[in-house]
Order: structure tokens, then sequence, then C-alpha cells
């Protein structure tokens, strides 16, 4: 079984959670500041702020059963926002990013040119990490 979630990811050293927020009118699934300790235990600091959201599906639900779906509705949320995706990708690194939870063989991600191409217009590079394992709980 494949499943896939995906989400949008702004780092920066000085990147501002409220500003980001404000310019694209969405609220951080996450907030790292730099500078911050990488764990509550470790001796390592943030090396950059992160500013990130994550899709999930309409009905609250965190994977998807297909790549293509996932993106198309993170897509659909995005391109209104184009203008300042693209200014932001002048001072900020930026990436669309997918993880795919995979717990057989055969199958895997699958993208249309027509995604591609609207991902490109938005100015982002997207990023696939693979997990082996169920996403269910035991």
């Amino acid at each position: 079984m494949h499943e896939y979630s995906v989400g949008l990811t702004i780092s920066g050293d000085d990147l501002d959670e409220a500003e980001i927020s404000a310019m694209l009118g969405m609220a951080a699934s996450l907030f790292f500041k730099k500078g911050e300790p990488l764990s509550p235990r470790s001796q390592k600091e943030r090396s950059t702020s992160t500013w990130s959201i994550d899709f999930y599906q309409p009905a609250g639900k965190p994977v998807w059963p297909s790549l293509e779906e996932a993106l198309r509705y993170m897509i659909e949320r995005l391109l209104p926002k184009r203008d300042a995706l693209l200014e932001l990708r002048e001072r900020y690194s930026m990436d669309a990013y997918c993880g795919h939870f995979g717990s057989g063989f055969g199958g895997g991600p699958s993208i249309t040119p027509e995604t591609l191409g609207v991902l490109s217009q938005l100015g982002l590079t997207l990023t696939i990490k693979t997990y082996w394992g169920s996403t269910e709980p035991e």
C-alpha cells in the first residue's frame, strides 16, 4: 500500500512566522526559529528558521491515497498565492514536499506533466521523501 502527505516549507535565516503567514493567508503547521535546540535534549541548534504547512485531506486525514490528488489539492490552495510565493522564493529557500509511505513492493508516486507544470509556475521544487512501514497506529 502507498500513501502520501504533502506540504510547503519555507526556510531562511531572517524568516518571520507572522510575515509569511500574512503574505500567504495561511497559518504554519510548524515553525522553528534559528538558534532553537533541534530537540529538548539536543545541544545542537537549528541552523535556519523554517515555516511549514501540511495539506490534509478535507476530512482531516493527514495522508492521501494518491500523490496526484494530494498535489492538486495543495496547488488549488497555493495558485491564488502565486505572486507572494514568487516574492518569497527570491528571499528564502522554498520546497513543496511529499512524504511517500510504502508498506509493500510495486507502485509508488506518479505525477502528471500538467501538475509538474503548475508546480513550476509556482516556482516550487518537489522533494519526495520515502518511508517504509505502515502509517496505521500499532
